[in-house]
């Protein structure tokens, strides 16, 4: 991987050493809050979000980020997206509520975006010390205990009853929300991460086979789409089956190792 890919993983490790894994099942009172019903922020969030805003702008000048808190302060800068200038999307702490639970499942996910098409993405999983890092055309990279490999996420066992999957239907429509927990009850295992972070990575590498979502935050997604689709696996409208990109905040959208498995499951979902 290219130097940048180097400087920003080293970037998002440090701001996990200094700001967040500190904080991992230390949190005191006050340093939680809730942003709206069931959403949450804590001191780790914010303070990693500050801490690399800037270090990430100097990478490349020009360029801002798009990072969750920010936004959540000043809704306005969701606009940045829709530019043509770099843009860096940056999920602090993703999996809060697991974090502040004291479950590892969470992570920090950053993407470079310019014009509409995201360039360079990684997720950084600080209790495992697992990081994926992705470049359009060059293929999607899983390190951890010092080695780094290739990662392609294969393909999804023929029958339903032999797939993973996650389910967040938390925002879907009724409709949709209907057909997929109806769905739910085919598949062979349910493994509910509640972290993009987490099943992203999962997905591209193997692990899960896949994953529904419908609210499409920026920060939430545009890293993992990137790393998915390098490893071989897709993310779509489950609607009109149209490729997920960074402009897109709604849903629902799917996500599969393989194409294959992205119709098959899509049209079990629809029939359901």
């Amino acid at each position: 991987m290219a130097d940048l890919s180097e400087d920003v993983a080293a970037l998002m490790a440090e701001a996990a050493a200094r700001e967040i894994m500190p904080r991992f099942r230390m949190l005191r009172e006050g340093e939680i809050e809730e942003k709206s019903k069931g959403d949450f922020v804590t001191i780790a969030d914010r303070e990693a979000e500050l801490w690399l805003t800037p270090y990430l702008e100097a990478l490349i000048p020009g360029s801002h980020v798009l990072g969750e808190e920010a936004c959540a302060a000043d809704p306005r800068r969701m606009t940045l997206i829709e530019g043509d200038a770099p843009v860096w999307t940056l999920d602090p702490v993703d999996g809060t509520a697991n974090f502040i639970a004291g479950d590892e499942a969470f992570g920090i996910m950053v993407a470079l975006v310019e014009g509409g098409e995201t360039l360079r993405a990684w997720i950084y999983l600080p209790a495992s010390g697992g990081l994926a890092m992705a470049e359009r055309g060059g293929g999607a990279w899983w390190r951890s205990d010092g080695a780094t490999e290739r990662i392609s996420a294969g393909t999804s066992p023929a029958s339903l009853a032999d797939v993973t999957g996650a389910f967040n239907v938390r925002f879907m429509p009724d409709e949709w929300r209907r057909r997929i927990e109806t769905f739910a009850g085919c598949v062979g295992r349910i493994a509910n991460d509640q972290c993009s972070a987490v099943d992203y990575t999962s997905v591209a590498r193997g692990l899960k086979d896949f994953v529904t979502y419908h609210r499409m935050m920026p920060w939430d997604h545009v890293p993992g789409s990137l790393i998915l689709r390098e490893a071989g696996g897709v993310i779509r409208d489950l609607g009109n089956g149209e490729d997920y990109v960074p402009r897109l905040l709604a849903g629902p959208h799917l996500v599969a190792r393989d194409a294959a498995s992205w119709e098959r499951i899509a049209e079990a979902i629809r029939r359901a």
